[in-house]
């Protein structure tokens, strides 16, 4: 009797959305999963649909129209709960696709699952930046709006981008910077309100950092690449980063700064153009901010840490937000400003540890968030 050989594969899974109905209250039964190994989810019930995985393989998610033209962007995938079995969490190419590898632990056998969040918007991607000297940032799709006075408490549009944007980095100080694909941005005046195209980066961007001061820089996989004057227009590649990075922060002035999973890494001098890691977050991070000047700012759902001196080497934690964070700007001089959909709140001193909320910001994303989870396959 021979002995059958299991194939592993990949696992690809489709959410079908009915853009033309869904709302908050009913999006359970408005997004409905479906996989390649069959399942297919019971509509209304997406907790308990399961995708299977094979352990080293990838798991790809597509987001569909049900009514096959509603563009539909993936914002985020989140671990929720459960074993974790997901790494290199990230974007897809398109904005309908995300993606992740499945670990090959010893520690996952058949039946280990997960449960994750998978976010969805129908207006474009969401992001924030800027700082609370100067006030955040965010933008949906091609609009960006900014609050550069908490007192005031009031938000304020400029033009829209040329692009449908990705991400966003700077500050109200100096202007917003923003990418998509290899495309990037910059306006530096709000009074003057005109976005100013740069040299295309040297490949797909998947994330950017610095300010209009100093430029932007960007990364993808292990590369980063930063520009450090608009009039000589020339990007500059350093040494490849010690790991996939799945985010970064840090302006040109004190260099860039990387997350993956738990690990952080920084470079400090461009000349010397070495990484250095620090001791790993004391979660698996979601997002990052900060810089090598004042140290980085990470999350994960509710929770927030900080480093604020590489000598030191410690982790901080502060007071969890009111929300589950879907993004995060600020630095260690003044503090975080995080933001969940059209929530933005601040914290402004560490000793106080305290958040403070400001004014919903005016754009909507009609972002929507499932939970559905995966398992190892026998």
């Amino acid at each position: 009797m021979g002995t059958e050989q299991l194939v592993k594969k990949d696992t690809n899974v489709t959410l079908t959305v009915d853009t033309d109905t869904i709302t908050e209250s009913n999006k359970n039964s408005a997004v409905v999963f479906s996989d390649d190994w069959g399942d297919t989810e019971i509509p209304g019930d997406p907790a308990n649909y399961v995708s299977l995985v094979d352990k080293n393989q990838k798991i790809t998610w597509t987001a569909v129209a049900k009514n096959g033209t509603t563009p539909i962007y993936i914002e985020n995938v989140k671990k929720e709960g459960g074993s974790s079995i997901m790494k290199q969490i990230g974007r897809g190419n398109g904005h309908n696709k995300f993606k992740a590898k499945i670990k090959n632990d010893n520690s996952i056998v058949p039946g280990t699952e997960e449960s994750y969040s998978i976010t969805i918007g129908l207006n474009g991607y969401e992001g924030i930046a800027g700082n609370n000297e100067n006030g955040p940032i965010i933008f949906v799709g091609t609009q960006v709006v900014y609050m550069n006075n908490y007192q005031n408490n009031v938000w304020n549009s400029i033009a829209n981008a040329p692009f449908e944007i990705e991400g966003i980095a700077g500050n109200n100080a100096h202007g917003p910077i923003v990418y998509s694909g290899s495309r990037v941005a910059y306006m530096n005046r709000y009074a003057e309100n005109v976005w100013h195209e740069v040299a295309p980066a040297p490949f797909v961007i998947e994330g950017i950092a610095g300010n209009n001061s100093n430029g932007p820089i960007v990364y993808s996989g292990t590369q980063v690449a930063y520009m450090n004057s608009y009039a000589a227009n020339t990007w500059n590649v350093v040494a490849i980063a010690p790991f996939k990075i799945e985010g970064i922060a840090g302006n040109n002035a004190n260099g860039p700064v990387i997350y993956s999973g738990t690990r952080v890494a920084y470079m400090n001098s461009y000349a010397n153009n070495a990484w250095h890691t620090v001791t790993p977050a004391p979660f698996t991070i979601q997002g990052i901010a900060g810089n090598n000047a004042q140290g980085p700012i990470v999350y994960a759902d509710s929770k927030v840490a900080y480093m604020n001196s590489y000598a030191n080497n410690t982790w901080q934690s502060v007071a969890n937000a009111p929300f589950i964070i879907q993004g995060i700007a600020g630095n260690n001089s003044r503090g975080p400003v995080v933001f969940s959909a059209a929530q933005v709140v601040y914290m402004s001193s560490y000793q106080s540890n305290l958040w403070t909320r400001v004014t919903a910001e005016p754009l909507d994303p009609r972002s929507f968030t499932i939970d559905p989870r995966i398992s190892v396959n026998n």
